[in-house]
This record gives structure tokens, sequence and C-alpha cells, in this order.
């Protein structure tokens, strides 16, 4: 396995929509993708990460809801071409952060459950219930294959702001 580096915004591969992985890609290389993502996102340390924030423009996350230092509560989901297919009518609030804009956070309203139609890296089909912050965890992933960070559910102001910080935080390094 690989750690792979993680864009950052404004990189322009995270504003696209990753396109869907094809019945031809599923197997021993989309899992190696799949396998170095859960290694990068263990040590960044996150939560989730999508294909598109390692450059990768295609329909792949992983996410891990229960991520911290006891294995026994890890919650380790390789899923690829995910489609929410119902969710429930309840939201719940949480102040979200993403390894892609560093050092900034929103509260976010997302559904409370949602079930999620997704394959693994084998092409197994799956459809699952995920709820309260694994639900969280799992929109916040999917917004990214749609092209969409929580600077796009900030204000203008607050996204131009937030890009100047950066790139003058750039220009230092």
């Amino acid at each position: 396995m690989a750690v792979l580096p993680i864009l950052e915004v404004p990189h322009p591969v995270l504003s696209k929509v990753a396109r869907s992985v094809q019945d031809n890609e599923f197997g021993e290389s989309l899992n190696k993708i799949l396998n170095d993502m859960t290694e990068t996102m263990y040590i960044a340390p996150g939560v989730g990460l999508a294909a598109p924030q390692i450059g990768d423009s295609r329909r792949i996350l992983v996410i891990d809801p229960g991520n911290n230092d006891d294995e026994s509560e890890r919650m380790l989901f390789h899923i690829v071409n995910p489609i929410i297919v119902e969710h429930s009518e309840d939201k719940i609030s949480y102040e979200e952060s993403c390894l892609s804009i560093p050092e900034y956070s929103l509260t976010m309203e997302r559904f409370r459950r949602v079930k999620v139609k997704y394959k693994d890296g084998n092409g197994t089909e799956y459809e699952q219930w995920f709820e309260d912050f694994p639900a969280i965890v799992v929109q916040h992933e999917i917004d990214h294959l749609e092209g969409i960070t929580l600077l796009e559910h900030s204000s203008r102001f607050v996204k131009n702001r937030y890009l100047k910080k950066q790139l003058k935080r750039r220009r230092k390094s």
C-alpha cells in the first residue's frame, strides 16, 4: 500500500463531477487504489476520502466513521459508484471539516439516515443504510464525487476569504 498526496482547494479536479467506474475496471487494480486510499485516509488522519481528493476523477470513496486508534471499532467501507436511493426526512447538524480544505470547518445539515447503493472493488453490489455520523460522512464524500466541497456550501465572501488566505500561506512555504 502507498500513502497518496491529498489535493487541496482550489485544485480543478476537486470541482469536477467524477465519472462512474466501468465494469472492466473492477478487480485487482481498483482494489489497490481503494487500499492506498484507505492507508492515506488513516495516515491523514480522516474518516473519509474520495478519489478526486487524490486526483482520480472516478466515483470511488473510502470511509471509516469509526476511525480511531482502537482497530476493533473501525467501520471501513470501500464504496464504488454510490447512489443515495433513499433518505430520512429528518436532518442532523454537524461541524464538518475536510482533508482538502485545511484549517476550515462548517456546520452542515445532512439527512440523518441515507440508504446507499454501491459496489465494492470487486463489483459486488450492496445496499445499506447509514445513520447519524456515518450518514454525515458518506454524504460529505459523495459531495466530493459531485465536485462539491464544503466551500461550495459557504457564502461567496467566506469562500474567497479562505482561498486568499490559503494562497498567501502557500506563497510563504
